[in-house]
């Protein structure tokens, strides 16, 4: 059976993902850092009672070497990874004036974190093997108010491209999905504070809608598999046409 990782499984497109792959028969290892969301999703989807679930904030290097040295043990393998894990943004405001703990949390979420599983995942794959950064159209445009979280994604947008150099030679396959505004949690959260959100940024996308976790998840998988096995450093952009404004 093949052996997929999705970090941050528990919500939006990490649970999109999770569930697919089970569907796809993969054996599916998760983290995240709450187990009681996580257990609220088993109970909404029996079927995620398969995956091999972890607790585990992998901005913590300990946590993250703790759940790489597990999947080592019990898998000795990994097949595919998708780096998906993000909280909720820290850094968010004028550069100027975000406290620099703030701006070193969002580099090290965003950015440290996503660099640190990618180096472990590829010390688990062989030929075949298939990864997919999450991305963001952030990582792509300027975005004032979230000048860190976007220098976190531009910086795993040059990660994507050089690391997929380095390891096509080895028959492992690097890109990125660059997701736009999607409905998830985290949005239905902002919708509540500020009602009207969904509205006015559906406004500004050409599509004039927010993509759903499923659409996101088409490309992560469509990447992931043979379907793309000529594609390699390639970041594809899902997002409405927001991009292109």
């Amino acid at each position: 059976m093949k052996v997929a990782l999705v970090t941050g499984g528990s919500q939006g497109i990490g649970l999109e993902t999770v569930r697919r792959l089970v569907a796809e028969n993969y054996q599916v290892i998760t983290c995240s850092r709450r187990e009681d969301v996580w257990q609220q999703q088993v109970e909404r989807y029996p079927e995620l009672a398969a995956v091999d679930y972890h607790q585990a904030d992998i901005s913590d290097e300990a946590q993250l070497y703790r759940l790489f040295s597990d999947i080592s043990e019990q898998y000795g393998k990994l097949d595919v990874a998708v780096n998906n894990a993000s909280p909720a943004l820290a850094s968010r405001g004028q550069f100027a004036e975000v406290v620099s703990v703030a701006l070193q949390d969002t580099l090290q979420q965003d950015f440290w974190a996503q660099a640190l599983c990618l180096q472990q995942e590829l010390r688990l794959m062989g030929e075949g093997g298939a990864i997919v950064n999450l991305s963001s159209v952030n990582g792509l445009r300027p975005t004032p108010n979230a000048a860190m979280y976007s220098a976190a994604k531009h910086a795993i947008e040059g990660l994507t491209r050089s690391v997929a150099l380095e390891v096509i030679g080895q028959g492992i396959r690097i890109n990125a999905v660059a997701p736009g505004v999607t409905w998830t949690p985290r949005w239905e959260a902002r919708e509540v504070e500020a009602p009207g959100t969904r509205a006015d940024v559906s406004a500004v996308v050409p599509a004039k809608r927010y993509a759903n976790a499923s659409e996101i998840v088409d490309a992560v998988l469509f990447l992931l598999s043979e379907k793309a096995s000529y594609i390699v450093g390639h970041t594809l952009v899902v997002d409405g046409g927001l991009s292109l404004n």
